[in-house]
């Protein structure tokens, strides 16, 4: 006959592989979820931009620097024809040239510096950027 110690090992065993199929046959059954029954892969909204779009960057590759007009030194005002222009070069480089023609300020390529406007007048030459408004008187 079967001595305690052997049924208990035996009934131990039963126990064991009993857990242990029991965990495969959990993971072999197929059981169809809601969730993914007729799931579809549009997107649930689609915002409708009115202009740009302000999530994209605005490329601003061919916008000129930012400088400011504190840190240009005036050179003196030339005439080609009828048209005057204030000369500026840049105090950290003086081979960075700026003239001041027909109101606009503009770089040594001929691009427009963004956000300076200016005057000649007879007596003084005048930059403005914002708020901020520098004189220089004409030699």
């Amino acid at each position: 006959m079967a001595t305690p110690f052997l049924k208990t090992v035996l009934f131990a065993s039963l126990c064991w592989l009993t857990v242990c199929f029991k965990g495969v046959w959990a993971q072999q059954q197929d059981v169809p979820e809601p969730v993914f029954m007729n799931f579809s892969i549009q997107p649930l909204y689609v915002p409708t931009y009115h202009g740009r779009d302000p999530f994209k960057a605005l490329n601003n590759v061919d916008r000129s620097p930012q400088i400011s007009i504190a840190d240009l030194d005036y050179h003196g005002v030339i005439y080609l024809g009828e048209t005057p222009m204030a000369l500026f070069t840049w105090k950290g480089n003086s081979a960075v040239q700026y003239v001041l023609k027909f109101r606009r300020l503009l770089n040594g390529g001929g691009k427009l510096i963004d956000g300076v406007v200016g005057d000649i007048s007879e007596s003084a030459v005048i930059l403005v950027q914002g708020d901020q408004k520098i004189v220089y008187t004409r030699k």
